[in-house]
């Protein structure tokens, strides 16, 4: 039975991988604020569509800090996705070794003790909100037989989700060397994460409580986005914004994953690298400044727009041979339709049209007869088909007349005319000699068979 539910667990994980990853993505092109962003890497996506709304530095190798956490989450929501009951039923504990290396760190905790019976739904709230660095220990030696071992099933998950720019050294997130990621790469985990059960319903939750252990009594904790709480977060209080995960290192500088939705429209954000403290060496939360201002900017600029109609006439191509009528009229073979900024022109758009050559009919309406590729800033939209829009039949007459149109004038044509020439004079010299010999021969004929005339008498005979 334990096979039977590991076999299908693995099963399950790679079917939801395939259809994560066969999702269409839109192209990556961005759109650019009237504000300065703080962070060194940014990258905003609207969850809807794949669209990328604005990129900043997003194939930069950085240090993720504690968005490295999504990654421990994944690898333990995926061990349980079958039965995610069973988190909540799981107890789990680990010993010195998830404990000595964070010891004198300053490293995030949720005050879980060494040995502490801890359930893995716990262990996963206490992960993602209050950031504990124990917690992804303890999830890393129980899931991986040991932290070296779990970090190798991240690279290898993160390897599978073609997070090509990544590499883990631990489970939490502390600065180790050879530690980085690119925000491209986390959003490529965050939205596989989302596909995952409870994650966002973890990932947003504000407050939990954890059950009373052998340690501890039941206890509250809080995520470290402020964002979320109207009573916490002060001026970086946005009631758009859930979850899901923050990381602050100094040498990894404010980093912060988000999302927001409002009016029907879902954004995931990702900034890396914010700034620690203004000029004055005061405490700003750069990243969460970063994440309000840009979701701001999305919500009131952006909205669905159809930039070009399934039933816009788009050009004539000629057509050969059609009966009655000489070109047909092609359109897009869909519309095509994205987000996009009330700010930019849709005639700013440009397109690159492909027709196809020598078309000859008959032509069926739906027949693809040319391409248009859709570019903005250098970037390609979309490639679309061009189809006709009506259906031509062939004209037999224009056929025959074309035809012998294209035989005059032809290598052929003055082929067989140099061939006819050549016969007849061919043909009018052997006439003239044939004549000739027949001359000569009626002649010779003439002397042979012309009677001689008798000699005539003497007169005085």
């Amino acid at each position: 039975m334990r096979f039977i539910k590991k076999t299908l667990s693995v099963f399950t994980a790679a079917l939801i991988l395939v259809i994560f990853m066969s999702t269409p993505v839109s192209a990556a092109i961005s759109f650019t604020p009237d504000f300065d962003v703080y962070s060194e890497a940014a990258l905003m996506i609207n969850l809807d569509t794949g669209d990328v709304m604005y990129s900043k530095n997003a194939d930069k190798q950085m240090i993720p800090a504690s968005l490295t956490k999504i990654m421990t989450a994944v690898l333990l929501l995926e061990a349980y996705m079958n039965d995610v009951s069973a988190l909540s039923t799981t107890y789990v504990s680990g010993g010195y070794e998830c404990f000595d290396e964070l010891y004198m760190t300053g490293a995030s905790t949720a005050d879980i003790q060494p040995n502490e019976k801890v359930s893995y739904k716990d262990l996963l709230y206490a992960l993602i909100l209050p950031s504990a660095c124990e917690a992804a220990n303890i999830i890393a030696v129980n899931i991986g037989g040991s932290i070296s071992g779990f970090v190798e099933m991240m690279n290898l998950k993160a390897a599978q989700l073609g997070m090509t720019n990544t590499h883990f050294t631990n489970a939490h997130g502390l600065f180790f060397d050879n530690h980085y990621t690119t925000a491209n790469d986390l959003a490529i985990l965050t939205q596989y994460a989302l596909s995952l059960p409870l994650f966002y319903e973890i990932a947003s939750t504000e407050v939990y409580t954890m059950e009373a252990t052998d340690y501890h009594q039941e206890r509250t904790i809080s995520h470290t986005n402020v964002m979320m709480s109207k009573g916490n977060g002060g001026q970086y209080y946005y009631e758009y914004v859930r979850g899901i995960k923050t990381g602050t290192l100094d040498e990894a500088g404010r980093c912060l994953i988000s999302t927001a939705s409002k009016d029907g429209y879902r954004y995931l954000l990702i900034t890396l690298g914010a700034p620690m403290k203004d000029a004055d060496g005061n405490n700003v939360m750069y990243n969460m400044i970063d994440h309000k201002n840009l979701y701001e900017w999305a919500f009131n600029t952006f909205e669905y727009t159809n930039i070009i109609s399934g039933t816009e006439e788009i050009a004539e191509v000629p057509v050969d041979y059609g009966d009655g009528v000489d070109y047909v009229i092609v359109r897009p073979a869909e519309e095509y339709s994205r987000i996009w900024s009330s700010r930019v022109p849709i005639d700013s758009v440009h397109r690159d049209i492909e027709l196809k050559e020598n078309v000859i009919a008959p032509v069926k309406k739906g027949d693809v007869l040319g391409t248009m590729e859709l570019q903005y800033g250098g970037d390609t939209l979309a490639v679309m088909e061009l189809v006709a829009t009506t259906d031509i039949a062939r004209s037999r007459q224009k056929e025959i007349v074309a035809v012998a149109q294209s035989f005059i004038g032809s290598d052929e044509f003055f082929g067989a005319c140099r061939w006819t020439a050549a016969f007849f004079l061919v043909y009018t010299v052997l006439i003239i000699i044939l004549k000739i010999v027949a001359a000569r021969i009626n002649k010779k004929r003439a002397k042979l068979y012309t009677p001689k005339q008798p000699p005539k008498r003497s007169s005085n005979w």
